[in-house]
Formats: C-alpha cells, sequence, structure tokens
C-alpha cells in the first residue's frame, strides 16, 4: 500500500481515479493520509460550494511512501 495527503488551507474531499475516500482533514483541522496501491493515480480535490480547486487535478506517481511520510499532493480552494 502506498501513503498520501491532500492538503488545502479548506475542507474538502479527496477524489483518487474517480472515487470520493472521504475529507482531507480530519475534525481537528489535520491533514488526513489516505491508502492507494502504487503507480499512477489521478487526484483531486472537491472543494466546498461556489471553491474550486487548483489545480483541477493532479496525475501523479505514488511509489515508495508510508504512513509516517506520505506524499503531499498539495491543493488550493479558490473562488
Amino acid at each position: 500500500m502506498e501513503f498520501f495527503r491532500c492538503p488545502c488551507p479548506l475542507n474538502g474531499n479527496v477524489i483518487l481515479d474517480g472515487a470520493d475516500l472521504g475529507p482531507n482533514k480530519d475534525d481537528s483541522g489535520r491533514p488526513l493520509t489516505k491508502l492507494c496501491n502504487a503507480g499512477f493515480h489521478t487526484i483531486s480535490l472537491l472543494c466546498p460550494a461556489g471553491k474550486r480547486s487548483s489545480p483541477l487535478q493532479v496525475t501523479i506517481e505514488i511509489t515508495g511512501t508510508d504512513p509516517s511520510s506520505p506524499l503531499e499532493v498539495p491543493f488550493q480552494c479558490v473562488g
């Protein structure tokens, strides 16, 4: 298994290859670590109503990660 996070100042839902993996942050505002198989994936962040993510999506290879050092895939939710 591989591990990644999608930090963003706002809360949003992480979308991995079209599947909703749930929120990018916990109730305390800390980024949540998500799991996936090794390889190339398309990741996006579904931002709150009226916002869109920047970038819209990222296609990236996720490999060589572990729970203590997940890959960071940052997003911004903009107006």
